[in-house]
């Protein structure tokens, strides 16, 4: 069996086995059971492009969805293959459920599921989706593909109430602008309150994992199975001009994600590694483990060893630039995109702002959380030169921008709740 266990908007440091500041007992659980991955890392900052590179072991640059599809981004194509149509012509049984507007039928991942659940509005509970899901499993009989995900951490966070807004508190002032419209409550401004809410929703998730791996362990299939746990994208605390939010930059916070790999019968259980890996990985790890030929045209690697080298340069991008008084980005949309390569030693950053592109170069060992770009530091000319070269990739996709896009009243209403408009 092949399990995929996805919590959208999960920042790794907010996992217990990756020393996270979260309760999260059932994924600390599974990491004991499996290999945890210590730098694994999303290639875009959002959600629809991040999973449609898991699915199909391909960058966005090659599968071509850079940007959600309601933001002017393309679905993808045909010419792209999935795991779960891999999986499917193998006689595996396939169901997806999925908590988020973002992942709905027309950005085409439900290819190759027999079953493929999203939400009838904007999301859908974790809970909600995990009982579905069971459901689901219980009258299954052969080899499944089983794609859990849950939307908890991802905002707004007004639904975890275990934290309220009548504590002390700090309100208004200018921090109150760093806080995007959708998270705002209250007019709190305190950072404080936000993160406090966000680990109630990611220690909600949790729970809801460990319902789905209690499920496997009843029903025999636990030990079989490989287990990918993963995140598509992490979220900013307060670590760039903008709180709370996600898809505006390629910088740490944002894309990397925690990763933990369940093998069958347990084959390096408890490993760790620390090499640089990529969501673009999973796919030929799983289809590698099944003694099965990568995915058409993938651009990852199988994991499956014991010394995992890893990438010698990581690829990133944010969504788009976004309409907001505290970013720097400019234009508005695709054009405003900020990209990043890192390789063992430096991250750099090519940001687009009204005065011209900046290049921020950073001591990746020096200052892991890339806080604080160097004046002085001169990128390699190679880092360069791929920095530009995905900055015209995107510009000949000639993508909308998103405050152009065209859309129905209720698909307008349902990404006004999920804070993608305002």
């Amino acid at each position: 069996d092949v399990i995929f266990l996805t919590i959208d908007t999960l920042r790794a440091d907010h996992v217990g086995a990756y020393g996270g500041s979260s309760k999260t007992p059932n994924i600390d659980s599974l990491a004991e059971d499996g290999v945890l991955f210590e730098n694994a890392w999303s290639p875009i900052s959002v959600t629809g492009p991040a999973f449609v590179s898991l699915h199909t072991g391909q960058h966005p640059g090659t599968h071509g969805v850079v940007m959600n599809i309601f933001r002017g981004g393309n679905a993808l194509s045909d010419a792209s293959e999935t795991l779960a149509e891999r999986l499917k012509s193998r006689g595996y049984r396939n169901g997806a459920f999925v908590s988020g507007f973002t992942l709905r039928r027309e950005l085409g991942l439900n290819r190759g599921f027999h079953r493929y659940s999203t939400p009838k509005h904007n999301r859908r509970g974790g809970d909600k989706t995990a009982d579905m899901a069971l459901d689901w499993l219980g009258l299954q009989r052969g080899p499944i593909f089983l794609w859990y995900h849950s939307y908890d951490p991802h905002g707004p966070l007004k639904r975890w109430k275990g934290v309220r807004t009548d504590g002390d508190w700090e309100k208004y002032g200018a921090n109150l602008a760093r806080i995007p419209e959708y998270q705002k409550l209250s007019n709190i401004s305190d950072p404080a309150f936000y993160a406090q809410r966000y680990a109630k929703a990611v220690e909600f998730a949790d729970r809801q994992v460990g319902r789905i791996i209690q499920s496997l362990k009843d029903t025999g299939r636990y030990d079989e199975s490989i287990i990918v746990f993963v995140s598509d994208h992490g979220e900013s605390f307060t670590e760039r001009q903008m709180w709370f939010d996600h898809g505006t930059t390629p910088y740490v916070e944002q894309l990397q994600v925690p990763l933990i790999i369940k093998y069958p019968k347990g084959k390096r259980a408890g490993s760790r590694v620390s090499a640089d890996v990529l969501l673009e990985d999973v796919a030929p790890t799983v289809l590698d483990t099944m003694r099965s030929p990568k995915l058409y045209n993938a651009d990852g690697e199988s994991l499956n060893s014991d010394h995992v080298t890893g990438r010698q340069v990581l690829w990133g991008e944010s969504s788009h630039c976004k309409k907001s008084k505290v970013l720097l980005c400019s234009p508005t949309g695709p054009d405003g995109k900020l990209f990043a390569v890192r390789d063992h030693a430096m991250t750099v950053i090519r940001e687009p702002r009204e005065d011209g592109v900046h290049t921020l170069v950073i001591d990746r060992r020096a200052d892991p959380k890339e806080l604080h770009p160097s004046e002085d530091a001169v990128a390699p000319e190679a880092l360069l030169e791929q920095l530009d070269a995905m900055a015209e990739s995107r510009n000949a996709m000639d993508l909308a921008n998103p405050d152009e896009a065209e859309l129905g009243e209720a698909e307008t209403e349902a990404l006004r709740a999920l804070g993608y408009m305002e």
